[in-house]
């Protein structure tokens, strides 16, 4: 009966903790080593929708069949996403299960494709803390220890190229662990639209894409909706962006579409978005120039052909009364040296400073018209 009793206890209080969010682990003396946190229950940000398939998926679980079948795959990279925490822990610990097997690329690195990225705020500023390099498909990994006991806000990133299934926080049994606070900015997340670069190839941390730079920068919530080689601009996905509620749009899709692409989409494109958000900002990036571009015409050319139409697009549209457009030229986004990509095309970390360096006066201004 005593034995009984107890084993009822036991599955209660465990039931207890797990439906909090919080387990901890025992070590083989009895003593707890870790008290681990789902992060589903705790602050998620740049997870666009919440009625998902998969529950760290980019797009609702509606769009499957609406969307290319390319898209929709692309959908379960779980890039831009982060966990937002808060904590007094001296030691910070991390699990991750991924979805893919495939670990690197051959031009992208572990830490970028399947790792994920501690940031810590520190007198008001993001500064990056730790990376999570993977082995393997169900990961763990202690990622700093020896903090001095004081409570601070963290930022987790998750990977980049992969999607996770699980992902869970481990702190000491003395600490305590809860969502961080509202940011000051405000609840509405800035969405990006665009390609492998804007995805975050080539970064070799989640936290160096471009799109995460400049959230920590203005202190401000991103939703990454990168879809690597298929950022097409199709009317169903300016559809389903659409219904975002955002405060402000970043559209860079030209690195994927072909000059006659670009000039037949770009304005519905824009159009959608700004019947469903008459006074949201949305910001038109041209296509960079690739560091290549001096030798090889042919990229030379489309690149110079998308601008042109994509400049047209944006006096057309401006000609037309739609206000609060803004565009960032391309040239000086990678800079001129040649030394900003792995391969002529996706960026490196240095790529990725250079092109937040360009964005963010534009989009900075862009924000202040927010209501």
């Amino acid at each position: 009966m005593k034995r009984r009793i107890f084993f009822q206890l036991l599955v209660t209080v465990v039931a207890f903790l797990m439906s909090s969010g919080r387990l901890v682990a025992q070590a083989t003396n009895g003593e707890p080593t870790l008290q681990w946190f789902d992060a589903r229950n705790l602050c998620i940000e740049g997870k666009g929708w919440s009625e998902t398939k998969s529950f760290f998926d980019r797009l609702p679980a509606r769009a499957e069949g609406r969307v290319r079948e390319n898209v929709w795959n692309l959908s379960h990279d779980s890039s831009g996403m982060c966990v937002r925490f808060a904590t007094d822990a001296t030691a910070i610990s991390a699990r991750w299960t991924l979805r893919k097997k495939e670990l690197a690329m051959a031009h992208m690195p572990a830490t970028g494709v399947s790792g994920v990225d501690l940031y810590v705020k520190d007198h008001g500023h993001w500064r990056w803390l730790a990376n999570g390099r993977p082995l393997k498909t169900a990961e763990e990994k202690n990622l700093v220890k020896g903090l001095e006991r004081s409570r601070r806000e963290f930022m987790l990133y998750l990977p980049l190229y992969n999607g996770v299934t699980e992902v869970q926080l481990g702190v000491p049994p003395d600490a305590s662990l809860q969502s961080a606070p509202p940011r000051v900015s405000g609840a509405k997340p800035v969405v990006f639209y665009g390609t492998s670069i804007l995805q975050g190839g080539c970064a070799s941390r989640p936290g160096m894409a471009y799109p995460a730079l400049l959230g920590r920068r203005l202190d401000w919530p991103t939703v990454n909706l990168g879809f690597s080689g298929n950022a097409w601009s199709e009317p169903e996905v300016a559809d389903l962006i659409a219904e975002l509620e955002t405060a402000a749009f970043v559209l860079d899709p030209l690195p994927n579409m072909t000059p006659s692409m670009v000039k037949e989409r770009i304005e519905p494109f824009v159009r959608t978005l700004r019947r469903a958000h008459p006074h949201v900002p949305i910001v038109l990036v041209e296509n960079l120039t690739y560091t290549d571009s001096d030798f090889v015409s042919v990229r030379r050319e489309k690149v110079e052909e998308s601008n042109a139409n994509l400049r047209a697009a944006f006096a057309n549209l401006r000609r037309a009364g739609v206000a609060r457009l803004y565009y960032v030229p391309g040239k000086k986004l990678l800079g001129d040296d040649g030394e900003a990509t792995v391969d002529g095309t996706h960026p490196t970390d240095l790529g990725f400073l250079r092109m937040a360096d360009a964005i963010e006066p534009i989009l900075r201004r862009a924000l202040k018209t927010v209501r």
